[in-house]
C-alpha cells in the first residue's frame, strides 16, 4: 500500500452506483506500519469525520441521511469551512473522544498531522477546492435539520474532487437543488506569502498544540 501520503483511494462514481465511504479511522487503517498498539484507540474513531455517498443515503461523520429526505446541498471553498478555528476545535475533540490508553499518542498525533499536510496546500490558495458543506434534510414531523461536514470530510472532498462531484450528482440525480457552486471554469487565485501565512500557520499551531498533550 506504501506511504500514507501517496496512498491510493478508489474512488466513488459520479454519480455513485454504490456506496462508497472514507473515514479518517479508515484512512489511517491503511497505513502499512500501522502500530498493534493504536488498533483499540483507532476504534473508538470508526465513523469520525467520516463522508459517504451511495445511490441512496449520504453521510457525514456517522449520520446516515436518505436521499429521499434532502432538500437540498449548500457547496463551499474548503477555506471557508477549514478556518483556524475549525483546526483547533478538530485536535482537541479527537483528544476528548479517545481516553488515555496505550496508542492514544500515536493515533492523535498521525490524525492531526494527516489533516495539516491535506489541509496546508487548500489554505494557501482564495479558492482551494469545492465542498459539500451543508445538507439540509427533512427530520422528525418533517423539520428542517442541517448536517454539516467535518474538517476531514471537507478535506477529503477537496483533495479528491470526484467525492464532491458525486454527492452533488447523486443529489441531483434525485431532483435535489444545490446552492453555492462556483461559476464553471473559476480558477484558484494564489496569496500572496503575507497573505498565505496565517492559514498554514494555523493549521502547523492545531497539530503542535495536540502533540504538545
Amino acid at each position: 500500500m506504501g506511504d500514507w501520503k501517496t496512498l491510493s483511494i478508489p474512488m466513488p462514481s459520479v454519480p455513485a452506483d454504490a456506496p462508497w465511504q472514507l473515514s479518517l479511522a479508515g484512512y489511517l487503517r491503511q497505513r502499512t506500519e500501522l502500530p498493534s498498539l493504536a488498533l483499540k484507540p483507532l476504534g473508538l474513531l470508526d465513523r469520525y469525520g467520516e463522508v459517504a455517498v451511495g445511490p441512496d443515503a449520504m453521510a457525514f461523520d456517522g449520520e446516515d441521511v436518505p436521499w429521499n429526505k434532502v432538500i437540498r446541498l449548500v457547496v463551499r471553498d474548503v477555506v471557508e469551512v477549514v478556518s483556524e478555528a475549525a483546526m483547533a476545535h478538530e485536535a482537541e475533540k479527537i483528544r476528548s473522544m479517545l481516553p488515555p490508553v496505550p496508542g492514544r499518542k500515536w493515533v492523535v498525533e498521525r490524525a492531526m498531522t494527516l489533516l495539516g499536510d491535506i489541509a496546508g496546500p487548500r489554505l494557501m490558495r482564495k479558492r482551494g477546492g469545492e465542498v459539500v458543506s451543508e445538507v439540509v434534510y427533512r427530520g422528525a414531523f418533517r423539520r428542517e435539520k442541517t448536517l454539516q461536514a467535518g474538517v476531514f470530510a471537507a478535506l477529503v472532498m477537496a483533495k479528491w474532487p470526484d467525492v464532491q462531484r458525486s454527492l452533488v450528482a447523486t443529489a441531483r440525480v434525485h431532483g435535489i437543488e444545490v446552492y453555492g457552486e462556483a461559476p464553471v471554469g473559476e480558477t484558484p487565485v494564489e496569496l500572496t506569502p503575507v497573505e498565505e501565512a496565517p492559514a498554514v500557520d494555523a493549521a502547523s499551531e492545531s497539530v503542535a498544540a495536540i502533540d504538545s498533550q
